[in-house]
């Protein structure tokens, strides 16, 4: 599948810069939120940041974002606190299916109609729908965003999916063919509010295209806080958590490959 226009995926690979971070993305000061889990001196196991995170296993109550937006994000009860584990050089934060979330302050979006987000996760169960990052909680909203691990539950194998809410509809709901649990994924996923063609939503897996959709809806997006987990009150995800970007803008393809590979090397994925 090749997507066309802005949203399209399809360009040639282009090999990351030594050195490289995804605070280059935020180099216009876009609005967003970087987590990286590879990182221990961005976590804490309370929700006030005084107790580091020091050995696999411990509960992680906040989670600094690196992106300079100070938008970190944060578990204030403890039952309900990913916790850090780390093996094989990889490092991420795994999250239990049932009570398990972070929640960022809420992050202004109004001054854009596109977003894009990366996501690296091992999905590790397919037995019901689960949420990898959502804006605004459950409750539908107008302009309101979410990614899907899985969107679609199976005996053994889940998708993947993407969604933007315009009011109390979900205008778009683009899922993808299932894959067998566990599956390690590099998620990347755009929203373009303002896309030629009806194309307004696109999701790939692991540098290779999955799912597009559209609609008419138009108009900026909102200022909500990004749950991390599950939807504020359901669909929690069961699985691992190695890093996270979300930018307040649309980013070039090139830019989108780098950050892709530099996700796949926390994730243990070859793209």
């Amino acid at each position: 599948m090749k997507f066309t226009a802005d949203l399209s995926f399809t360009s040639a690979p282009r090999r990351a810069r030594h050195g490289w971070s995804p605070q280059w993305l935020f180099r216009a000061d876009e609005a967003g939120a970087w987590f990286d889990p590879t990182d221990l001196t961005t976590l804490f196991q309370d929700a006030a940041g005084t107790t580091p995170v020091t050995a696999a296993g411990q509960p992680v109550g906040r989670m600094l974002d690196k992106s300079g937006r100070g938008n970190h994000a944060t578990q204030a009860t403890s039952a309900g606190r990913p916790t850090y584990q780390t093996s094989g050089g990889l490092h991420w934060l795994a999250f239990d299916g049932v009570d398990d979330f972070m929640v960022t302050p809420a992050i202004n979006f109004t001054a854009t109609n596109k977003l894009s987000a990366f996501a690296a996760v091992d999905m590790r169960s397919a037995s019901a729908l689960g949420t990898v990052l959502h804006s605004g909680g459950a409750a539908a909203g107008a302009k309101r965003f979410g990614l899907f691990a899985p969107r679609g539950a199976g005996a053994g194998t889940g998708t993947y999916g993407i969604r933007v809410f315009d009011a109390a509809v979900a205008v778009i709901d683009a899922s993808t063919s299932a894959f067998s649990v566990p599956d390690k994924a590099v998620l990347s996923g755009k929203w373009d509010n303002a896309a030629a063609a009806g194309l307004q939503i696109a999701l790939r897996r692991n540098a290779v295209d999955l799912a597009q959709a559209g609609s008419t809806m138009t108009g900026n997006f909102i200022s909500d806080p990004v749950y991390i987990g599950n939807r504020g009150t359901d669909l929690p995800f069961n699985g691992n958590i190695y890093g996270l970007i979300l930018r307040g803008a649309a980013t070039t393809n090139a830019d989108l490959a780098i950050a892709e590979r530099f996700l796949a090397k926390r994730t243990g994925v070859t793209l």
